[in-house]
């Protein structure tokens, strides 16, 4: 193709420049995205799955209550939300237990953006507890063991696993390898 500019002709390639090609050729790119696209996990032995979450309301508890009001609350709170970030997708109570939790669509351990979205479920029954004097107590023992039922049961009943806050953050539990 020519182009003339003020009786000046010049060719110019059809092609995109080199730096603004994609890294990867198309048909090559389209394996990695279908890699991510099917990465599964095994379901997580539920018995240690409980037993990490027990764990880790045991340290938001303590956190609560050990330390005075509102810091003791906004550290219980905190803790709930980001737990899954540390130790490469382990809160402390799944690196004693065993287990971690992975991004899905990455296959890499959960970071401290898809902990605290899997963990809204968990940090809004928290927040009833630490912040709402009385009737965070009604609340909790309501609509919290509720969300707390169901998503045991949901844990229970799913092929992987997954729970409210996994869909969230589209991550999942799994046995350390």
């Amino acid at each position: 193709m020519y182009i003339s500019a003020s009786g000046m002709e010049k060719e110019v390639s059809e092609e995109v420049s080199e730096n603004k090609e994609p890294l990867l050729p198309e048909r090559e790119r389209d394996d990695v995205e279908t890699e991510a696209e099917e990465k599964e996990f095994s379901k997580a032995d539920l018995l240690n799955r409980f037993l990490a979450k027990f764990i880790d309301f045991l340290i938001i508890g303590a956190l609560g209550t050990a330390i005075k009001a509102p810091v003791g609350s906004m550290a219980a709170l905190t803790y709930s939300l980001i737990a899954d970030g540390f130790f490469e997708g382990r809160s402390l109570g799944k690196k004693l237990i065993g287990l971690k939790v992975v991004n899905l669509k990455t296959g890499m351990p959960c970071n401290f953006k898809d902990s605290i979205l899997r963990n809204i479920p968990i940090g809004l029954i928290a927040l009833f507890v630490f912040f709402i004097p009385i009737l965070g107590l009604i609340l909790f023992f309501t609509v919290g063991l509720v969300v707390l039922f169901f998503e045991s049961y949901l844990i229970y009943t799913d092929d992987g696993g997954i729970r409210i806050g996994d869909i969230f953050a589209d991550t999942q539990v799994v046995d350390q390898q």
